[in-house]
């Protein structure tokens, strides 16, 4: 397994296999690098494995371990803790439900993809681009 950073490698944790597939489809075309995880616990594992994306899109509602379990831990680990985390998410009440998170952003689902995009690329370029890091302020992204 390749380990490190990759300037434009997004992690996208999502238990639907369907939205996972046309997510990972449509940042690829955009010309990401894109690694996933069926859950919280896959995740996790595959950043301790050294795994270094730019971005992590986290569902919130997965089996196994969910997004808030994943994002507790992930703050608790100082290596894991600086790689910002956009919440996605289809419960109406994110906003509430992501408040002790202190996610980078957020995307109610369903969203567009051009959104999905704008966020993305506000963390990691497209492969071929030159990186430069996030505004020093977290910010949330909303509909």
């Amino acid at each position: 397994m390749r380990t490190g950073t990759d300037a434009s490698e997004v992690m996208l944790v999502e238990d639907d296999d369907g939205i996972r597939e046309v997510l990972r489809e449509v940042l690829e075309e955009a010309g990401f690098r894109v690694i996933w995880a069926a859950n919280g616990q896959e995740a996790l594992a595959q950043l301790r494995l050294g795994r270094a994306p730019r971005v992590i899109l986290l569902d919130l509602m997965m089996p196994v371990m969910d997004g808030l379990a994943f994002r507790t831990a992930q703050r608790r680990d100082p290596a894991l803790a600086p790689i910002p985390v956009v919440v996605i998410s289809a419960d109406e009440r994110i906003e509430h439900k992501i408040s002790d998170m202190q996610p980078d952003g957020y995307l109610p689902k369903p969203f567009e993809l051009r959104k999905l995009l704008d966020t993305v690329n506000r963390y990691c370029p497209p492969s071929g681009r030159e990186w430069h890091p996030p505004n020093a302020s977290p910010s949330s992204t909303s509909p």
